[in-house]
């Protein structure tokens, strides 16, 4: 199927304009979206300083009821009475330029703060290191929180993922001048930021439903590189050539003066000709219980021993450990920290065993992150490998479907289920066979529109022993907790 570029988001989205905002402790804000992970997050710190807050979503269950508990009046649905005790609405942009409740925003005369504009918002007078790129900076995010607070920073993380080593949470409140957070990219809401210092993981064609074209996505990316301040830190993977020419454009002139610094990180291997990184990860060994590796940064060799596996983490951890050292951080206390480090939720996470299957669950929804996925468990483990993908939108799907079968081709057995559309409506002639008509050549690959079918296929005893890998950004992480319902 020929690729089609998707329409890009109207610049008359109430996102598109990047109003600076003040915090106010007089005011109370209502969050619409607020079980969005991000969302969420965002009402608890508020809530936490002691500002009022109120929220609600179209969906109704487990997020809303967390902040429930949390004291945060929460609602289901979008109505005009939620807005009642608001002086500000703050709004995700999962609530499109076309939703009815912006007509009674505007009747209130309501100011509307995008999600992103809050996180400025809540770093002001401290410094914001931001965490970008299309895959990666979750983990990321993550690891360089969790080693802060080993270090004593005390810093505010914000996490696109749980994190156990958060207490099971995708946020933390910190007393100290550092907010580490994750700056999306999907839709270009990192523009609304300015922060003090920023980790470029990659920067690969994604979300082009909204961007329009790769070119507009690292454009996009280049901006935001822009916003850094006189001074400010940029740390990017060499190993990748958009965050590489993204960096390299950038010379010496880091931030609007020019007079911050630019670093780069990476292995170094198959560079075809470009300069080696300034700091060099190499994995020594790596077997399921974690990896060895070695960073070489400054004339100094630095030992890390992770339990996480894979290539693409040991990049993590190096860049992690790299924008740490720029900042102040002291070396030797950061490398123990990162190698406590366990990961975050739904990043190659064992969900538990079942009638021969040691199953695992995995966000990865990217031809690049898959194929980093199944490059570790092909690394580490020689069991029979199924996997079960389910796409996630249609846009994603029409445009990147021969890319997916290529990742997914390395996998002993393949289920491609139909996609989760998530904010996009279907679209004809668009589904999980886009992805295994490309996969003709496999020996065992299949479109199971349902993957509630998987499940019933491994009940019957027809899924082979091994590991079971479920792969999406949707509801596919419900089949894990199924198959062990059903399985002995």
């Amino acid at each position: 199927m020929e690729r089609k570029t998707p329409t890009p988001h109207p610049a008359s989205h109430p996102h598109a304009h990047h109003v600076h905002h003040v915090l106010r402790a007089d005011w109370h804000y209502h969050l619409l979206g607020i079980g969005g992970i991000g969302m969420s997050a965002i009402a608890e710190i508020l809530h936490r300083r002691g500002i009022r807050v109120s929220g609600s979503d179209a969906m109704d269950g487990g997020p809303l009821r967390e902040l429930e508990a949390a004291g945060i009046p929460v609602f289901a649905g979008h109505s005009g009475t939620v807005l009642e005790n608001a002086d500000a609405v703050v709004y995700s942009s999962a609530i499109g330029a076309s939703h009815p409740i912006w007509e009674e925003v505007e009747r209130r005369g309501l100011p509307r703060i995008h999600r992103a504009g809050m996180l400025r918002a809540l770093a002001e007078g401290g410094k914001t290191l931001a965490i970008t790129g299309t895959h990666g900076k979750t983990t990321t995010t993550a690891a360089l929180g969790y080693a802060m607070i080993r270090q004593g920073a005390d810093p505010t993380v914000l996490v696109g993922g749980k994190v156990p080593q958060l207490d099971g949470r995708n946020f933390r409140t910190g007393r100290g001048d550092w907010m580490v957070c994750e700056a999306d990219e999907s839709d270009a809401s990192f523009l609304h930021l300015s922060p003090d210092a920023i980790l470029l993981t990659n920067a690969e064609a994604d979300h082009l439903d909204f961007h329009g074209s790769p070119e507009n996505v690292r454009s996009a990316f280049r901006e935001f590189l822009a916003r850094l301040p006189p001074g400010g830190v940029l740390v990017y993977c060499g190993d990748d050539p958009h965050a590489s020419a993204l960096g390299a454009a950038l010379g010496g002139a880091v931030g609007r003066s020019g007079a911050g610094r630019r670093v780069s990180y990476g292995s170094g291997e198959g560079s075809g000709g470009k300069p080696d990184p300034d700091a060099r990860v190499r994995v020594n060994s790596i077997t399921r219980e974690g990896m060895r590796l070695e960073i070489a940064f400054r004339e100094r060799v630095y030992p890390l021993d992770t339990p996480l596996v894979g290539r693409h983490n040991a990049l993590n951890l190096c860049g992690a450990f790299v924008l740490a050292c720029e900042i102040g951080m002291d070396a030797g206390n950061m490398l123990r920290a990162l190698g406590e480090f366990r990961g975050v939720e739904r990043r190659q996470q064992f969900i538990g065993q079942a009638g021969g299957l040691a199953i695992y669950d995995d966000y990865a929804h990217h031809p690049t992150e898959i194929r980093a996925t199944l490059a570790g468990f092909r690394e580490t483990r020689d069991d029979h490998l199924t996997v079960v993908f389910q796409p996630h939108l249609y846009s994603r799907t029409t445009y990147f479907a021969r890319e997916f079968a290529e990742a997914l081709a390395p996998a002993a057995r393949i289920y491609v289920t139909d996609v989760h559309g998530a904010r996009e409506a279907p679209v004809e002639g668009v589904s999980g066979a886009l992805i295994t008509a490309h996969l003709k050549g496999h020996p065992d690959a299949h479109y199971v529109p349902d993957w509630k079918a998987v499940a019933e296929l491994a009940r019957q005893g027809r899924i082979p022993e091994g590991i079971l890998l479920t792969l999406g950004a949707g509801d596919i992480t419900g089949l894990g907790p199924l198959l062990l319902s059903m399985l002995p």
